[in-house]
């Protein structure tokens, strides 16, 4: 019995021929580096580095969930509570994480000090709030693409003239 399974766990590894998504993998890494102050993270980073965590979540994916996967076209660890991509800067004192979630079309920018401020697309530009759901900034472009950003309080604060928006993307948006 024991040859037929690890015959099986093999065949599994080889015929797959997919690395997959890593979705259990990268959860465990996000929760780890979700930490706001640098001594919880200190703390999870041992939990998760002095016990098999990594190992046990890489295997499972390994052969588990990223063999599911290619078979059925869906990884049964579902990363919709993550956002998929997710940068952390660190400048020695302060951290700064900024991730993007696809499902909500937001950003979200996260500071260690535990204040922030989230980008939503609309249908017509992009609103910006804080961290405690006020309105910033929004920005609505018309159809002669023309972009208007205004203030929390609905007030103009500058209009962007469409010659202008395609400068501006041809010089940040192109590199």
């Amino acid at each position: 019995m024991k040859k037929i399974v690890a015959s099986m766990v093999i065949l599994a590894l080889f015929t797959t021929g997919c690395t997959g998504s890593f979705n259990l993998t990268r959860k465990v890494y996000n929760w780890h580096r979700s930490q706001t102050d640098k001594w919880s993270d200190e703390l999870c980073f041992l939990l998760v580095a002095l016990t098999p965590v990594y190992g046990v979540a890489t295997l499972a994916d390994a052969i588990i969930f990223n063999s599911i996967e290619f078979w059925t076209g869906k990884n049964p660890i579902e990363m919709s509570s993550i956002p998929a991509q997710s940068r952390m800067a660190d400048n020695g004192k302060n951290k700064m994480f900024m991730s993007y979630n696809a499902k909500t079309d937001q950003v979200q920018v996260a500071f260690s000090n535990n204040h922030g401020f989230m980008f939503q697309r609309t249908a017509s530009g992009v609103v910006a709030k804080n961290d405690k759901g006020q309105v910033l900034y929004t920005s609505v472009q018309n159809e002669n693409g023309d972009v208007a950003i205004y203030d929390g309080t609905g007030k103009l604060v500058k209009n962007y003239p469409s010659g202008q928006i395609a400068l501006l993307k041809e010089k940040y948006i192109q590199q």
